[in-house]
């Protein structure tokens, strides 16, 4: 004689859920809940992507303003030192010392554009370049002397200036995809985690249904 099957047990999950779930059909709302955390998924790696790239960017044009300044205010000093004829260098000094603002300055531009992968910006350096070994006020008049590698150095910085900005707006574009991503998970949280923890703290604590 075949003995009946005992009917398993439900779950306390299973009873809330059929005596006190009242938001989307599960199958709709676990179908929204995965396209949502999927999409959010996918956000959230190109929202980690674009922020490290937008963050490298800010940093190395920072870094780079900084350096540029650095050889501006150099550049100048040489300059109003180099104005002065060899006749009228009162001390060796100062004479040394101003050979060695512009092999110092020589040295780091040349190393700076060695490395840049930018056409102009090489172009520009090599202007303030060809400044520096002009020789001095005794083969250069004294009103053009650094004037080209000033210039260069205005557009230089100016540029640098305006990748800095770019960068900043690829940062900024960066936070509406952390916004997006928020809102999927919100989404994916209200149509299936939110009812059914309602459901279930609801059953638990006794109310009764429809109450």
């Amino acid at each position: 004689m075949t003995q009946p099957r005992m009917s398993a047990g439900r779950s306390s999950l299973a009873i809330a859920l059929n005596q006190y779930y009242t938001g989307p059909r599960p199958g709709i709302a676990l179908t929204i809940s995965a396209v949502a955390l999927i999409a959010a998924v996918a956000i959230g790696v190109a929202h980690v992507v674009m922020l490290g790239q937008s963050g490298m960017a800010i940093a190395d044009g920072q870094r780079t303003m900084r350096t540029l300044h650095k050889y501006n205010a150099a550049l100048e000093v040489w300059r109003q030192m180099a104005v002065i004829p060899e006749k009228d260098v009162q001390f060796p000094a100062q004479k040394r010392l101003r050979d060695s603002i512009a092999t110092a300055l020589r040295n780091d531009i040349q190393t700076l554009q060695s490395q840049t992968t930018d056409a102009t910006n090489a172009r520009l350096l090599g202007s303030v370049l060809t400044d520096l070994q002009s020789g001095g006020a005794e083969k250069t008049p004294a009103l053009d002397l650094g004037a080209n590698g000033r210039a260069a150095m205005i557009v230089l910085a100016a540029r640098e200036d305006s990748a800095l900005f770019r960068a900043a707006q690829k940062y900024q574009r960066s936070q509406f995809f952390a916004a997006l991503l928020i809102g999927l998970t919100v989404i994916a949280s209200a149509s299936l985690i939110f009812p059914m923890a309602w459901a279930y703290v609801r059953f638990k604590r006794g109310i009764p249904p429809g109450v």
